[in-house]
């Protein structure tokens, strides 16, 4: 049956945490008298609170975080103060969507030669770090790697410590540790959570959904998941099961029949480009369905709707962690954005909805492999792609923009390409998707105009119109985190405010410290009267 955490790679980690001690907090007894009423001696002013102070504090454990943390470490040298927090529990993976969330199919960069260039050192020592194959990472190992990473580097890291940032006259003085009687003070604050937690709770505004393209998109944005291991089958099964679907006319005109009935014709060519193709070996271990062959028999079995609507069984990347241990990224849902932030205030646990729905897909994967043993297990939190983009940034990156080749190079650190990635599609936003991008960006985007210490990497910085489809690729948001935690430890250094901080600032400096010149090959890719309703 469907499990509702990765049992088994936790007990495989638990030795290695085993150390990890979580904070408790005693409660002293009131002192209070029934007959006597309050004993003077008890009330007493209180505790003043624990202050721990740091150059720069990093919150949230993101890939991102991890790189921000150590290159801010790397910028200052041994007397710097750097601290990675997290809200989780120590025993938590750290990670989050690598590990915690299960994404263990890596999108690579797809600009030539990216792996030489100093924008991408904190990535490439992670793949090396965690033990990834070609394409895959498991989560044990990359949990495993990032604390290295972190221990190496002299980061420390604080786990069970949600923050409250109290913020007076457009800085943030210092946070509160819910729940502690502390209080951290820094120079910098950079949030890397995948929410903008730290900023939001600040005061920085943002956008919900693709509201920035569209003020009537706020409540849509792109599709939710839950990205399983699955259990008891290997990639050679995988193929059996699709070709039940490819091989029998039968089953190919009733696919055909649900998905040009339910769709466009322009719809239903894209589903069924590629329909007869079997599953394919992207890398040494990892694999790309290429056919909706699979996720519409299921759709048909289950009586329910060929649409992005609801649930939907997607061409799926899968990666093969272990022998019979399949990491598959396929599995959609269609929320609001409303909702979804419900599920990130619930700490991305999944909905009732997503988990009967991975049962049945538990079952139908038994039926049709012939093994009672499948088992479909979540991972610790579900996949949010996006949720919302902080406003009144520096200087925000937009769709346009990307489009363009992205900023100037004067203002940039660095280039990254990746297709626009609408997964699950946007509801509402119609328009041809513009060709794969190569843009320049630097740390603007990413700079709080109106806190002048704090910065935000990751998917929720400062995104406009379509941006956030290319944008929130995780393998660009490392070279963002890297970069904005140069930049912290440049403001340091210099007794000035983060966001006065440049790009241009930042890659000279990483150059002098990796002995290369970054190269910025951003260009233009789309017509931009062709994109014209493009933000």
């Amino acid at each position: 049956m469907v499990q509702l955490s990765w049992t088994g790679l936790l007990a495989a980690i638990a030795l290695f945490l085993s150390g990890c001690n979580g904070l408790s907090i005693g409660t002293p007894d009131s002192g209070l008298s029934e007959d006597l009423g309050p004993d003077p001696v008890a009330i007493a002013t209180p505790e003043p609170p624990q202050i721990d102070q740091y150059d720069v504090v990093v919150y949230g454990d993101e890939l991102p975080g991890i790189c921000a943390a150590i290159w801010a470490k790397k910028t200052l040298g041994d007397e710097g103060r750097v601290v990675l927090v997290r809200p989780q529990e120590a025993e938590a993976m750290l990670g989050g969507l690598l590990t915690r969330g299960g994404l263990a199919y890596l999108d690579f960069d797809k600009t030539p030669r990216w792996y030489v260039q100093p924008f991408s050192e904190c990535f490439l020592d992670f793949l090396e770090q965690a033990n990834v194959g070609e394409s895959c990472v498991h989560p044990v190992r990359a949990d495993e790697g990032m604390r290295r990473m972190l221990a190496e580097a002299g980061v420390s890291l604080l786990s069970n410590a949600r923050l409250d940032p109290v913020v007076t006259e457009g800085r943030i003085d210092y946070a509160e540790v819910v729940g502690q009687n502390k209080r951290i003070e820094a120079k910098s604050f950079i949030d890397t959570t995948q929410q903008a937690e730290l900023a939001i709770a600040a005061g920085q505004p943002y956008y919900r959904g693709y509201e920035s393209q569209d003020a009537d998109l706020a409540q849509s944005t792109l599709g939710t998941s839950i990205v399983p291991i699955v259990e008891g089958l290997t990639i050679e099964e995988l193929r059996q099961i699709e070709a039940q679907f490819h091989n029998d006319p039968n089953w190919v005109a009733e696919i055909e029949e649900s998905i040009y009935g339910r769709n466009d014709a322009a719809g239903s060519q894209f589903w069924m480009s590629g329909f007869g193709f079997p599953l394919y070996q992207s890398y040494r271990d990892g694999y790309y369905f290429r056919s909706i062959a699979m996720g519409a028999a299921y759709h048909l079995d289950r009586n329910q709707p060929f649409s992005l609507q609801g649930f939907f069984w997607d061409k799926a990347n899968v990666c093969e962690l272990d022998t019979r241990s399949l990491s598959w990224n396929g599995f959609l849902f269609k929320y609001e954005v409303d909702t979804i932030r419900e599920i990130e205030a619930n700490d991305l646990q999944p909905t009732p909805d997503m988990m009967a729905e991975l049962a049945e897909v538990e079952a139908w994967l038994r039926e049709y492999s012939g093994n009672p043993e499948v088992e479909v297990i979540l991972p610790p939190e579900i996949y949010v792609r996006h949720s919302v983009s902080v406003r009144d940034v520096v200087n925000p990156l937009s769709g346009q923009e990307i489009m363009a080749g992205g900023t100037p190079r004067e203002e940039s650190i660095a280039t990254f390409s990746y297709d626009f990635d609408f997964r699950g599609g946007v509801d509402g936003l119609s328009m041809r998707v513009p060709p794969l991008p190569r843009y320049n960006f630097g740390i603007e985007h990413g700079l709080s105009r109106s806190i002048e210490n704090l910065a935000i990497a990751g998917r929720s910085s400062g995104y406009e119109g379509i941006a956030v489809s290319v944008g929130r690729i995780n393998t660009k948001n490392v070279y963002h985190g890297q970069g904005l935690g140069v930049a912290a430890a440049i403001a340091q250094q210099q007794e000035v405010p983060l966001n006065q901080i440049t790009s241009r600032q930042v890659r000279d400096r990483w150059d002098q410290m990796t002995g290369r010149t970054t190269e910025l090959r951003g260009r233009i890719t789309a017509d931009r009267n062709e994109y014209s309703q493009v933000r």
